[in-house]
């Protein structure tokens, strides 16, 4: 791939494997979604366009943008709109788009997504209820359909709030599996106590055992054990763990007997299993029984296109199934927000504005806290041409990647915080020059990919 191949928006890309694939503008506001398939020569979009260019949000002029084929870019031109086109927060006159960009027209507010060229519209999906795939989920949900009827350990690897017990939760739902879901939080497990809630106890096994435990393994007989915050498992309790793993059964503290166990384990971890591997935190040999499938959850901030379909849910969900409108300069601060706390940071800030909304008909963007206006772009000054060149957008893609790999070493990591993929990383490296920026021999890339995310889709 020449260096001309950057993370600008194309019609058509091949990068990921033979299937070809195409871009969608995916619009939501005021309870309404669309979707608009980004894939002819010229666009136009308003309240008077024809086809799927037809846009009826409010502040919608009638023709109001276009977005045209200029060689490999989509370009978006405002067309002389009464209240102005934005991408990313800043009004524009005249912009090349990129994948994951965040473009608003009067009160609509869309995302730029690309999906295989075969694939139906994105959408939002709930693979069992109370539990939301959004589109940029797609390819973790696809995994998931394959791996949940099988027996095979899963590893659900994400930072936190990503919703990986959620994902667990669909696993349990999809497998077919007769038993429970048994969830356990390995940090909270008493450290002396640890062995027996999870593998049970005879009565008298230890001084305050007044009654035989089940322990968490036995609950989940005939199901699945979800082991969250997998990290914190103390040594012992991992070689046990191992044991049960192997040998399909498990002994109960203070039992000379071992007693067969049917079940299926999920674990996740906000931390890469071959990095707890190498600093010792977790058993090579439990690790490597862990790892039939290893799924990695991207955070929200790389998956924008997801935060309306959820922002709807939470809205419903606690303003007694009544959830007012949101303003489209709210929604827009929402979709271009870095999400730390991911998830559960979404669902708070939820509350907290149906919380100080008084009851409103329309939420807006006053309600939000603080940090959100200091990280949203400005909009004072309108850009007049495509933002940045192919070469200019290698180079501040590989200074992003340097920056995060020379924080951890690890580059299939660093690839994801810097917000693009790991195949675009490679492509980055094709070139000494480039692997000699970054500190990184041909020897070493391929060895930091090892502590990565095989199950990303």
């Amino acid at each position: 791939m020449s260096s001309a191949d950057t993370t600008t928006l194309r019609l058509t890309n091949t990068a990921h494997g033979s299937a070809a694939s195409v871009y969608w503008l995916l619009w939501s506001g005021h309870g309404a979604r669309s979707s608009l398939r980004l894939d002819a020569e010229r666009i136009v979009i308003g309240r008077g366009a024809d086809g799927a260019g037809r846009l009826e949000y409010p502040g919608v002029s009638r023709q109001h943008a276009e977005i045209s084929r200029r060689g490999p870019l989509l370009i978006m031109r405002d067309l002389g709109s009464t209240n102005g086109t934005f991408v990313n927060g800043a009004r524009i006159e005249e912009v090349a788009l990129s994948e994951g960009d965040v473009v608003r027209l009067g009160d609509g507010l869309g995302v730029v997504i690309r999906v295989q060229a075969e694939a139906e519209a994105p959408r939002t999906h709930e693979p069992c209820p109370g539990v939301l795939f959004g589109p940029g989920m797609a390819g973790v949900l696809e995994t998931v359909k394959k791996v949940a009827a099988t027996s095979l350990p899963v590893v659900l690897e994400g930072q936190t709030g990503t919703g990986k017990e959620m994902v667990a939760r669909v696993i349990h739902s999809l497998s077919g599996r007769a038993g429970p879901l048994q969830a356990v939080n390995c940090g909270a497990l008493p450290p002396a106590l640890a062995e027996a809630e999870l593998f049970g106890h005879r009565k008298g096994a230890f001084t305050g055992a007044e009654q035989s435990g089940l322990g968490h393994v036995r609950a989940a007989h005939g199901g699945t054990l979800f082991l969250d915050e997998l990290c914190d498992l103390a040594p012992a309790v991992q070689a046990k763990l191992l044991r049960v793993l192997q040998e399909r059964e498990v002994t109960p503290l203070g039992e000379t007997r071992a007693l067969p166990v049917d079940l299926r384990i999920v674990a996740a971890s906000l931390i890469p299993l071959a990095t707890l591997v190498e600093s010792g935190r977790l058993r090579e040999d439990l690790a490597a029984r862990l790892s039939g499938v290893v799924i990695a959850l991207p955070p929200l901030r790389q998956r924008r296109a997801d935060v309306p379909a959820l922002l709807d849910h939470f809205l419903r969900v606690h303003s007694g199934g009544r959830p007012p409108a949101l303003d489209g300069k709210l929604l827009e601060q929402m979709l271009l927000a870095q999400w730390p706390g991911n998830i559960r940071e979404l669902e708070l800030v939820t509350r907290r504005m149906l919380a100080f909304g008084n009851n409103e008909p329309v939420l807006r963007r006053s309600l939000l806290p603080p940090a959100f206006a200091a990280a949203t772009p400005s909009t004072a000054a309108p850009t007049t041409k495509p933002t940045r060149r192919p070469t200019e957008a290698r180079e501040d893609d590989l200074e992003r990647l340097r920056e995060r790999y020379a924080e951890h070493g690890n580059l299939t990591r660093a690839a994801g915080e810097a917000g693009i993929s790991r195949q675009r990383a490679y492509r980055l490296l094709a070139g000494p020059a480039s692997r000699q920026r970054l500190d990184l021999s041909s020897d070493e890339r391929d060895s930091s990919d090892d502590g990565g995310a095989p199950g990303r889709s």
